[in-house]
């Protein structure tokens, strides 16, 4: 089958955001036909929470450049002639331990797709807080748009974080941690109880409403002409 792109109906622009197919309850078969359809209108195609055992099931086009990540269980498909919209965009992505990577990467994976620079930093979290300045001045140095903080255990990362940065923050808790609130309920209360004004938090390991926040912020500065 081949792919041809129809930009005019390009879904995502009407959000500033792509469809995102999430594999969990899916067929292979409904898997390949929402991909086939999103990449004949938009050029872009993603499926999240795909485990590598269905990756290696799925059937799409020759001519379709595919990227595949395991840890996230991100699919990224791009058909011929695709041209990312958000070239000028930054996005900083911070991760407390690299247990949290996963989700995180889920997100910048995403954003890099929608040609948005992103830059990551692991291990950065407050019980080692030599490495968090350090990750902060190197932070402020890349003059983000956004950026993105995954946390899990007591969450407070993306409330330091965005008490020290003039610029959107959004928490991502995730489901790491010890007992009470390991599953991220603790991470995402802190996250929503803060008195560190303005954070915005998805819910626990959304990653990829973690980048749809973030791309709509991107998308905002770049129509602004804010791209420097």
């Amino acid at each position: 089958m081949t792919v041809s792109v129809r930009p005019d109906v390009a879904r995502w622009r009407r959000t500033g955001f792509p469809e995102v197919v999430l594999a969990e309850g899916k067929s292979i078969e409904e898997i390949e036909r929402a991909l086939r359809r999103l990449l004949r209108a938009d050029g872009l195609a993603i499926v999240s929470r795909l485990d590598p055992d269905r990756r290696e099931r799925l059937e799409l086009p020759d001519e379709v450049e595919v990227e595949y990540d395991g840890r996230a269980r991100l699919l990224i498909a791009r058909a011929p002639g695709y041209d990312p919209p958000y070239r000028g965009g930054r996005v900083a992505a911070l991760a407390a331990g690299t247990s949290d990577l996963p989700y995180l990467r889920e997100a910048t994976l995403i954003l890099e797709a929608m040609g948005v620079k992103t830059r990551e930093w692991v291990d950065v979290g407050l019980a080692g807080p030599h490495r968090f300045f350090t990750a902060l001045r190197e932070l402020r140095e890349f003059r983000p748009h956004a950026v993105i903080v995954a946390a899990g255990m007591d969450g407070h990362l993306p409330i330091a974080v965005n008490a020290l940065v003039d610029v959107p923050v959004i928490g991502l808790p995730t489901p790491s941690g010890y007992g009470a609130g390991g599953s991220g309920e603790a991470a995402l209360l802190s996250m929503l109880q803060t008195c560190s004004p303005g954070l915005t938090v998805v819910n626990v390991g959304n990653g990829v409403g973690a980048a749809a926040a973030a791309a709509k912020i991107v998308r905002t500065v770049l129509r602004e002409g804010g791209n420097d």
